[in-house]
Formats: C-alpha cells, structure tokens, sequence
C-alpha cells in the first residue's frame, strides 16, 4: 500500500486513576438521583472489594471518582513536529531523500459512556473517540515539491473507536475494541485511498512499584478487513498525478502477465498480534517518562499477500510535560526495525527508521 502507514500511528485508551482511601465518594442530596445501580455507593462497595488485597504493598485501593454523569466529554488539539531518517521506508533510503521532516495536526474528540459496574469485582467503562489530522510532509524544505507530488504522504485521516475496557482485580485489564481508518489525499483532487476495520482484543497488566513508577506489559491479537483501490484506479490516480501515461502503465502490467482488472482491493487483511512492556517513571508533579518496547506482527491473509508475514521491532522513550491542567508538552524518540518474510520482495519490503518529534497540545473537558 502507499507510504502513509509510516506516518500514522494510533493510540486510544482510556485512564483510571487509583489511590487510597477509605471513604465513599459523596453525592449531592440535592442532584437528580441516579438510576439504583449505577449510584456512587453502589460503586464504593464494590470497587472496594475489588482492590482490597492483603498481599498489595500499596493498600486498599480503588477508583477515587466514579461519577454520576453518564457522558463525559472531552476535547485534545494538537500539534506535532517529528524527523524521520527513512520518509519513504524503503530498505536502502534515497540518498536524495534519505531524511524528511513532517508537521501533523489532530483534533480528537473523546466521549466517556459511563461506568458501570458487573458483579463485585469487575468496572467496565466504554468510551468513544474520533479523531481527524492532517499531516504535511516536509514543509520546510520539501525538496523542490518533491514531496507534494506524492499524494500518499500528504493526507487527511479520519480515525473513529470504540472501546470497552473492563477494569479487573489485581491492576488486571480487558479491552475489546474496534477502530475505524479512512486516509485520503488533500492536495489537487481529493481522493480516499483506503479505508480499514480493526477489532481487537487486549489483555494488560500493570506492576505498582514501592517507589509509586508503574511497570505495564500489554498483548492483543487482532484483525484488520481492509478495502482501497483495484490496481486500475492506482495507477489512474499514479497518472493523474505524476504525468505518465496510464497506457504506459497498463501495457507493463499486461506484458507481465497480469491484468488491471484482477487487482485486489484488500491486500492489507491480516490478523494482527502485538506484545509491549513500558516504564513509566514520574519525575516531580509535572514530567512523566516512559521508556518502551514493542513487538508487531502482522500476517496477511489475501491475494499475493497471502504468504507474507511483516514484524516490527521498536524501542523508544516518551516525555510528557504538563505545564497546567490543560496544555502540555511532549516529546518522543523511536528507533523501529520491519522484516518481511514470504515474498519475493523481502529485501525490498523491509526497512529501518529513526523517528523523534516534540508534540504541543491543549485539552478541555466538559
């Protein structure tokens, strides 16, 4: 598929702050009272249960909030500023474009379900996310518009998710999720190049040290039903937008013994499995650090993608900065490995890059 998946990378979960404490949260006598089970109390108790355990070295703990409202709104703006050694992830970079810069703009909307509680030891806090961004490739030097001549580096992307976690006993966490991908181009004639459906099924576990710093270990599998453009209307728009001619095209296709019409449209299905483990270090009230690493594999399940198998590797740091309640600072730096395995084009297919950014954004919740 085009360049953009280098370029995309989509993170939605939702948080739960814990702490001690031994009191109920309190509710207004004089607020509309809530339906019998979704009430605070009703929460308190079993909440407690679920995080009472004699072995914990922190204590008795449990959410410190449950709220009454069922919506619970918010919305995170966005800006980041990132370098990449390998704009174009090929196996050996062009030495003419073996580094670029990007500029990507996000405006997500985030919307809480409520939560609610199954038996005593289980919360299940559902949530909905949409997300729109533009990214920008290379727009300081954009090596004499080379760059925008590519329309698959320069895209609007629109991401909606659902997702159900379900909190458990022990710092232990269930989540099903579905998200949904929808990238096209913005630059000449306006064009969707793809869109994708992703379930997923995730399992966490989180590790509170004495010291208060949070060790998380994270596995999903997953599959992804993809549906872009037959291999005719890829190399129509490759025409429309570089100048050759789709004659040209055609006849090199045909003279290899393929025909435009047998393209198929959902080359990127796959079933997904994922493994990561992450360290998060809080450094005084306001800088959080959280040295990662990761393992990606994805096992295509279509067409002459059938055999093919990709992995990535990375490993990489994430500062975040929070200057106040709603502006904060951050910055990231990953270095990632993809081997493919399968193909006739696994050198080809496979390459390094180097990615560090610092990203601003503001948020508000309702």
């Amino acid at each position: 598929m085009r360049n953009f998946f280098g370029h995309l990378i989509i993170l939605v979960s939702p948080c739960f702050v814990l702490g001690q404490t031994n009191e109920a949260t309190a509710v207004d006598p004089s607020a509309e009272e809530p339906l019998p089970f979704l009430n605070a109390e009703f929460f308190a108790d079993s909440l407690s249960e679920a995080y009472t355990l004699e072995e914990d070295p922190m204590g008795a703990q449990r959410l410190l909030q449950v709220r009454n409202s069922t919506l619970t709104p918010s919305v995170v703006g966005s800006t980041s500023f990132n370098y990449t050694s390998n704009p174009f992830k090929q196996a050996k970079a062009n030495k003419t474009h073996s580094k670029a810069t990007s500029l990507d703009l996000s405006l997500t909307f985030n919307l809480g379900l409520g939560e609610y509680g199954i038996g005593q030891e289980v919360v299940c806090a559902p949530a909905f996310s949409f997300i729109q961004m533009r990214s920008f490739m290379d727009p300081i030097e954009d090596y004499g518009t080379e760059f925008s001549k590519d329309p698959g580096l320069n895209t609007d992307t629109q991401i909606a998710s659902l997702s159900i976690p379900f909190v458990l006993p022990n710092d232990f966490s269930l989540t099903l999720s579905h998200t949904y991908t929808a990238p096209s181009t913005y630059r000449g004639k306006k064009e969707q190049l793809m869109y994708s459906n992703t379930p997923k099924l995730s399992f966490a576990k989180n590790f509170i040290l004495d010291s208060g710093d949070t060790i998380t270990f994270s596995t999903g599998v997953s599959y992804t039903f993809s549906e872009s453009d037959t291999l005719e209307e890829q190399f129509r728009s490759l025409a429309d937008s570089t100048g050759l001619s789709f004659a040209f095209l055609e006849a090199i296709t045909i003279q290899a013994g393929q025909s435009l019409a047998d393209g198929p449209a959902n080359l990127q299905d796959g079933i997904g499995h994922e493994i990561s483990l992450s360290y998060t270090k809080q450094l005084g009230d306001m800088l959080t650090v959280i040295p990662s690493v990761s393992y990606n594999s994805t096992s295509f399940t279509e067409a002459a993608n059938a055999s093919r198998m990709d992995r990535v590797y990375n490993a990489g740091i994430t500062a975040n900065l929070a200057i106040t309640e709603w502006l904060n600072l951050g910055g990231l730096s990953n270095f990632s490995w993809k081997r493919t395995s399968g193909t006739d084009d696994d050198a080809l297919l496979s390459f390094d890059d180097f990615v560090g950014g610092v990203t601003l954004s503001v948020n508000h919740s309702f």
